[in-house]
């Protein structure tokens, strides 16, 4: 069965605007699927931001196992693109994002080049278009995720390329990045700071019991790129440790540090 999960505002943005702030708050808007809505990562980022003294009011349009071409046509998501979010200091609507990220089906960037091609090219040119119709000024950031723990079995007689964590993980960051540059667009790198904990920190757990989808942890470090790319602060500050004890939260924002903001 499909889930569907869009929020709104998050908890940690409506505390952090319900104070009165000379501080324009930032507003970005997720597309994706579940790799974007486990353990509600946008509010985890929204959490971050909080704890830092920032304003982010974040709102989604996720669908388990959607791509980028449903959301093309996904009323919702049309709708969400089109409307913005409230100005909270003003109350009065906003028609435009200052940031887009997008985040296609974990499967299909791996896919070998040709079909990438014609399957995932055509449809975030749509949305491109379509976001930059109604907010000109609006970035995208695309959402690089990550290779299955043990690699794609289910594609791994077709595809052999997918076979293991790190031929899959390879093809996906390859495909983010060229997307990004065609696009002009920022580059949130998370598959690549999941590489970085699981070859230096591999007792680790970034996976749920499915080996693909975010643990707590996994999540976490996602919610800490975002933070990084969206405010361009030294993610080794966050104070805010989620679930995770001090030890795995100050792994994985050294992680993002490494990975992010020590290479600006």
């Amino acid at each position: 069965m499909k889930i569907v999960f869009t929020v709104m505002c998050s908890f940690w943005s409506l505390l952090a605007v319900a104070q009165p702030s000379s501080q324009k708050p930032l507003r970005v808007l997720f597309i994706g699927n579940s790799y974007t809505y486990y353990h509600n990562m946008p509010q985890i980022v929204t959490g971050i931001a909080a704890s830092m003294g920032n304003v982010l009011v974040t709102d989604q349009s996720t669908v388990g196992g959607y791509t980028l071409r449903q959301h093309t046509a996904n009323t919702t998501t049309l709708s969400k693109i089109t409307q913005g979010t409230p100005d909270y200091n003003n109350q009065k609507a906003r028609s435009s994002w200052d940031y887009v990220v997008i985040q296609e089906h974990s499967q299909l960037p791996s896919n070998p080049r040709e079909k990438v091609s014609r399957e995932v090219e055509p449809y975030v040119s749509t949305l491109d278009s379509t976001i930059h119709t109604h907010n000109p000024t609006a970035q995208l950031i695309f959402y690089q995720t990550w290779g299955r723990k043990n690699g794609d079995s289910a594609r791994c007689a077709d595809w052999n390329a997918v076979c293991t964590y790190e031929g899959m993980d390879s093809l996906t960051a390859t495909t983010y990045r060229d997307l990004a540059q065609k696009h002009a667009g920022l580059l949130a790198p998370v598959g690549a700071v999941w590489k970085y904990l699981r070859e230096h920190h591999p007792t680790l757990e970034l996976y749920s019991a499915d080996e693909s989808h975010p643990s707590e942890a996994g999540s976490y470090a996602a919610a800490c790129c975002f933070y990084t790319v969206l405010f361009n602060k030294n993610p080794a500050d966050i104070p805010y440790n989620y679930t995770l004890n001090s030890t795995d939260a100050t792994r994985i924002r050294e992680a993002v540090k490494a990975v992010i903001f020590d290479t600006k």
